[in-house]
């Protein structure tokens, strides 16, 4: 059991770090599509509004740190639902 709760240290270690990483090396590249769309001279029409428009909590627009902050809590967040789901599998196998 040990074994098992350090391997998901190291991937929960894995995973912070690489959305530091990514939020930082992204954060100041323009997404292609979005090159492509302006190329071709096409205009953002919503077809919803989403809670995060655009990945960033409004006000905090730019802020590379609080996309950090928040890719840190979404990525927690979905390795806690994956967790969660998974010992809820585990527990249905073996009864």
């Amino acid at each position: 059991m040990n074994k098992d709760r350090s391997l998901i240290l190291v991937g929960v270690l894995l995973s912070l770090i690489l959305v530091v990483i990514g939020t930082i090396w992204l954060s100041h590249s323009q997404e292609t599509l979005d090159r492509i769309a302006e190329h071709f001279g096409a205009k953002k029409s919503a077809i919803w509004n989403p809670p995060l428009p655009e990945y960033e909590i409004t006000g905090f627009q730019g802020s590379t740190m609080m996309s950090i902050i928040t890719g840190s809590v979404f990525t927690l967040l979905v390795l806690c639902v994956a967790f969660i789901v998974g010992k809820g599998l585990k527990a249905k196998t073996q009864d």
